[in-house]
Order: C-alpha cells, then sequence, then structure tokens
C-alpha cells in the first residue's frame, strides 16, 4: 500500500493517506469541514476555534493506531507524545487551511475521486470496490464524506507544498560535491583502550571511599517504594478456561469465512548473489558460476540454511540466504513468481536471474486460495472463538469488578470473592524497576504512587492495561525514599569511584600514546602501560557498518592528510578511550559515476532539500499566526 501511495502521491496526499489509513490523526482544517459545534475549545488559530471533540476524536485515533501498529500498550511518554503530535498537526492543518483557502486553490470533484479510486486499498481483482472502500472508512471512525473532504484539503495543501517545491533546483556543482563526499573513502588505523580492562587492577582506599561518597551522597538514594494487592481481568486468561467442540467451531468458521479466506501464499527461502548496474563483466560471470554451485550443492543439501555455510565469502559478491514467510503474488517479482506459483512444497527452482542478480528458491508451505478450508486453519478458529467468548464474560466481569470496587472501596475481597478471582499482593517496587509484569506497567506504577491513593489506601478506578486488560489495586504500604547509608552504597561508590579513575587513566594514557604518535613514533613502537590492539582499514566509506561509529565520524571529520597522518583521541561514552589515525583519503573521479546514480542522488537531494523547505514554511507561517493554546482544556 505504502508503495502505491509513493506512486500515486507526495507531500500532503501521502501524508493524509498514511495518516487517515494508517495513523489516522491528521485532521487538517478540520473546522473547514465541520465548523465548531463545541463550546470548549483547546486552541485557536487565527480566530479559527480547533474543539476539544477534534482533538479527542484525533488522539484516540492515533492511539488507537500506533498500538495496533507497534502492538502491547504504550507509555506514559508516549501518550504525551501522541497528545502533543496531535495538537501540533491539528494547528499546522489549521494555518496550511487558511493560506489554502486565502490563495483560492480549487480540487475538482472529479480530482478526489480519481485519487481514491487509485488507491489499491479500495481494490479488489475487479478494481475500485465500493464496499471496501466504504467498510474501510466506517472502521476508522469516519464517513465517506468526511474522508472525501479530508482528501480534498489535503489535495489543496499539496498544490501549495508542491508550488514550493517546483521552485527548488540543485546546481551541478552541489550534485558534484554530494556524490564526491558520499563516494569518498579512507584508510584508517584505530585503537579502542578498554576501561573493562583496568577496572579490577584499579585500588580505592578506604579514605577514598569516604570522601567519595560525602561528596555523592545525594547519587545513592533508596528510592520511594510501594507495595500493592491487585485483581487483575485479562480476556486472554479468560479464553483459556473456554471449552470447544468442532461443531462448535466449524459453525464460528462458517459464521466468519471472509477472516480466513486469504489469497494464495507460500514461505520459501532463497540463496541469491547480489549485482547491480555498476557490477562487472568479471564480477557477473564469477556470480553466475557460484550461484551455479549453489544449485549442484542443493543436490545433496536442501536445507539452505546450511547449504549456505559451506560458502564462506562474505560481502558484495558472496552467497547469501534469506527465509520469508507466505508471500503473495507479486512481491518477490515475476521471474521468482512464474516458478513460485506453479511449484508444489519442497520444489527447488533452477537459478533464476532478477533485475537483482541471481537467485535460486525452494518453496516452503503453501497456504490459502484452493487451501482455504476449516482444517487448514483449525488451530487459529479455536483461538479465535475462545477469544470471542472471553470478550463475552470480559465484559461482564469488568463492570462488576468496577462496581464492586467501588462499592467496598477499603477491601478487595468482596470482589474477588464475587468473580472467583485472586488478590495478588505484590513485593515492594519503586517507580522504575517493578519485577512483576503489573508493576512494571506504567498506568499501575502512576497509580501506585498516587499521594490520594496512598493516603486513603482504597481501591484505585479500573486501570487499563491493555486491549480487554484490567486492573483495581489498592496501596498496602509506602516506603519514603531515603539516601543509602555508606555500608548500603559501598558497592555502588567503589564501582563509581573505579569507573572514574579508570577513565581518567586511560584518558592519560591515550593522550600520551597520541602525543607519540604526533611526534612520529610509529604506531607498532609506542610505549604505554595500557594493552591495546590496532586495527587497519583500508578504503572505509561513511556506511561501513564494521567499523564503530564514532571511529567512523572522526575519521571523516578529520580533514583530509596532508603530509602525514591525521591523529585524534577522545574518550567515549563507554568509559573507553579511541584512537583514529587517518593515512589517506581518496576521491572518486565524477566521470566513473553512472548517469542513474547522478540522477538518483539528485532527486534524493531534491527531495531533502523541499522537505527542510516545507518544515521552514510551516515555521515562519507559524510565527506570523495568532496562536493559543488552551491546556487548561486538554
Amino acid at each position: 500500500m505504502l508503495g502505491t501511495i509513493r506512486d500515486k502521491a507526495t507531500g500532503w496526499i501521502a501524508g493524509v493517506i498514511v495518516g487517515a489509513l494508517i495513523i489516522s490523526f491528521a485532521f487538517w482544517g478540520v473546522s473547514f469541514y465541520f465548523g465548531q459545534n463545541s463550546d470548549v475549545n483547546v486552541a485557536v488559530v487565527n480566530d479559527q476555534e480547533i474543539s476539544l471533540q477534534t482533538f479527542q476524536r484525533s488522539y484516540i485515533n492515533l492511539q488507537r493506531q500506533m498500538r495496533a501498529m507497534f502492538g502491547g500498550e504504550l507509555s506514559l511518554e508516549e501518550e504525551e507524545l501522541i497528545r502533543q503530535q496531535t495538537l501540533q498537526k491539528l494547528v499546522d492543518s489549521e494555518i496550511i487551511s487558511g493560506i489554502v483557502k486565502d490563495n483560492k486553490f480549487r480540487i475538482s470533484n472529479e480530482q478526489v475521486l480519481n485519487t481514491i479510486k487509485n488507491l489499491d486499498v479500495f481494490k479488489d481483482e475487479g478494481g475500485f470496490d465500493r464496499f471496501k472502500y466504504e467498510q474501510a472508512i466506517l472502521n476508522l471512525g469516519m464517513e465517506p464524506a468526511f474522508f472525501e473532504q479530508q482528501m480534498r484539503l489535503d489535495m489543496l495543501a499539496e498544490q501549495l507544498q508542491a508550488g514550493l517545491s517546483e521552485t527548488l533546483f540543485v546546481t551541478q556543482t552541489e550534485l558534484e560535491n554530494i556524490l564526491r563526499l558520499d563516494a569518498q573513502t579512507r584508510d584508517i588505523s584505530y585503537a579502542i583502550l578498554n576501561i573493562d580492562d583496568q577496572l579490577e587492577a584499579i585500588e580505592v582506599s578506604e579514605e577514598e571511599i569516604t570522601d567519595y561518597y560525602d561528596k555523592n551522597k545525594n547519587n545513592y538514594v533508596e528510592p520511594e517504594k510501594v507495595k500493592i494487592a491487585y485483581i487483575e481481568l485479562n480476556v486472554e486468561d479468560i479464553a483459556e478456561s473456554i471449552s470447544t467442540d468442532e461443531s462448535a467451531l466449524r459453525e464460528y468458521y462458517q459464521n466468519n469465512k471472509d477472516s480466513y479466506d486469504v489469497a494464495e501464499q507460500r514461505s520459501v527461502t532463497k540463496l541469491f548473489v547480489e549485482t547491480d548496474e555498476e557490477s562487472t563483466e568479471e564480477e557477473i560471470a564469477a556470480a553466475t558460476t557460484l550461484i551455479n554451485n549453489a544449485l549442484a550443492a542443493t543436490a545433496t543439501e536442501s536445507d539452505f540454511a546450511k547449504l549456505v555455510q559451506q560458502f564462506t565469502d562474505e560481502g558484495k559478491g558472496a552467497l547469501q540466504y534469506s527465509e520469508h514467510a507466505f508471500m503473495t503474488k507479486g512481491i518477490m517479482g515475476d521471474a521468482i513468481d512464474a516458478f513460485l506459483f506453479e511449484a508444489e512444497e519442497d520444489d527447488i527452482s533452477d537459478v533464476i536471474e532478477t533485475e537483482k542478480g541471481f537467485a535460486i528458491v525452494k518453496v516452503g508451505q503453501i497456504r490459502g486460495g484452493p487451501k482455504n478450508v476449516f482444517e487448514t486453519v483449525a488451530e487459529q478458529v479455536e483461538t479465535d472463538y475462545k477469544l470471542a467468548q472471553a470478550e463475552l464474560q470480559f465484559f461482564e466481569l469488568s463492570d462488576q469488578l468496577t462496581s464492586l470496587a467501588f462499592e467496598h472501596p477499603d477491601s478487595l475481597d468482596v470482589a474477588a470473592e464475587e468473580l472467583s478471582v485472586d488478590v495478588v499482593e505484590s513485593d515492594f517496587f519503586a517507580r522504575k524497576n517493578g519485577n512483576e509484569d503489573i508493576t512494571s506497567n506504567d498506568r499501575v506504577i502512576a497509580a501506585s504512587f498516587q499521594q490520594e491513593l496512598i493516603d486513603s489506601a482504597e481501591n484505585s478506578d479500573a486501570i487499563e492495561l491493555g486491549q480487554n486488560h484490567i486492573a483495581v489495586i489498592r496501596v498496602l504500604e509506602y516506603k519514603a525514599s531515603s539516601i543509602l547509608s555508606l555500608e548500603q552504597a559501598r558497592e555502588s561508590v567503589v564501582a563509581d569511584l573505579k569507573q572514574q579513575k579508570g577513565q581518567e587513566r586511560l584518558r592519560n594514557a591515550g593522550e600520551a600514546i597520541v602525543q607519540q604518535l604526533q611526534n612520529g613514533t610509529d604506531k607498532d613502537a609506542l610505549e604505554s602501560d595500557i594493552e591495546f590492539e590496532w586495527f587497519d582499514a583500508e578504503k572505509v566509506n561513511r556506511k561501513d557498518t564494521s567499523i564503530n561509529r564514532s571511529v567512523l565520524r572522526t575519521a571523516f571529520q578529520s580533514g583530509k592528510p596532508d603530509g602525514g597522518p591525521i591523529i585524534s583521541g577522545y574518550s567515549l561514552g563507554s568509559g573507553d578511550y579511541a584512537i583514529v589515525m587517518v593515512t589517506a583519503a581518496y576521491e572518486k573521479a565524477m566521470a566513473e559515476v553512472k548517469e542513474k546514480t547522478r540522477e538518483a542522488a539528485g532527486l534524493e537531494f531534491k527531495r531533502l532539500r523541499g522537505t527542510t523547505e516545507w518544515q521552514e514554511f510551516l515555521m515562519n507561517a507559524r510565527e506570523r499566526s495568532n496562536i493559543r493554546i488552551l491546556e487548561e482544556n486538554i
């Protein structure tokens, strides 16, 4: 779907599609369509009000979609980030909506409908499916009329952004500088002085320990802690107790058959050798020989994961292995699909040439299509059936738990007895180190340390831990924070003191080594009490993943050697000390850069510049706008 969006739209159009269908919170220019019917507002932008109702709708949609995308629950920090992003997007949308209206931009109904009809998410084999479209929009909590108006507003904004983008250009000099920097390589030697090797030998005296503790005792604090009792209801736990029989499962399958009927899918393992447009004839010949050798090896070893281990070369031109679960047609390309969807399970292809090189594929499990029968999905049907039945029980039990916990605020025992569940007592835990699943939950932690619940020792409101997963808690005991005594903190004090002394020792040793190198001492003749190893790398580029990122960054920020190596030394965040020598720098002749590479680099640079220009435009528009955020209403 995202590929279609890229093909059909850019900028704001892509933004609204992704926003509406995946994240669904970017309600650009909502006042344009809805008007403001609420008396409570969260912001006013150039006299246009953004209602609390609009904010809540946007916030809830984003929250729901983010949970679905990333799984599990969001932390309090993530919830706050969503809140801030929602508000910022609504403000920006109102600003842009005003600019669009002031400049009298227009989008026809035909343009809106054509854009919607071109989205694959609304298509079936026969093309645009009106029913599928309406269902998808309704599932997002929208009416089709509202979604179409959203599309219109975003296409209008796209006109504005496109107008800015079309004025941008990349000069030949800028493009060549980008290509030159990207293609630049360097010869480097580097060493990492490891602090872990030093800590055991470092000794600290009692006087040093006492002095360090006295100066830093506020760093050694026993955090406040609580112990809680709680009742937890989880639909998944309820589902485990649901009994089933085959007739009930078959009936459930028939009633929900559309959920289990999927397009034909096949899992696949693949051996491949990469080539590209810049590969030489010699490299292509070597790749052909290698992939043919791999094909011959499949006669005695059909497990691709084991077979690839027989070929030990690494990097570009090496034999590689990948595994893909349940691919549908169109994902792996026509050349591979031609074999994949005609073969049977465990069949192995001949060598297949693709745009990216040469491949051999093996068919794994096949599902979907003609295999859409109860027997192939029976296990999933049973899981879904149990969850469906458990959800019905969960909602009833949740209401009972909430009511009983409120009616008997000083105990959870009554609710536990009525619901036939256990009251669980936790150990003491702090805000950042809950040692059970529930005491590691941000919402439980926040409730457990609420002063009102600590003082009253009464039951909390129901706390949502996840989808169909709640808990009610009571604070049993509370311990205030306190500074640890020296004896309690001794182990941490000694570790911190050794770390400090170790870093200082490495820094002094590293600076001495750098000074020797700068004085002309050969790197293999250095004098130092610290043991370390030199690593040499030739013609590394900025994207090399085999070298420490900090070392690589330093190598390319150090300038070009002129008459001698450039030598740098610095402490790493880990406490280690790095020494980097740049001995040579190489430039790639622009004549060697292929035209397609130039075009791709130019388009990417223009895209990045367009994004920057658009952000600057938005920032300037915000500065010129009259914006009032009504935090007290959020």
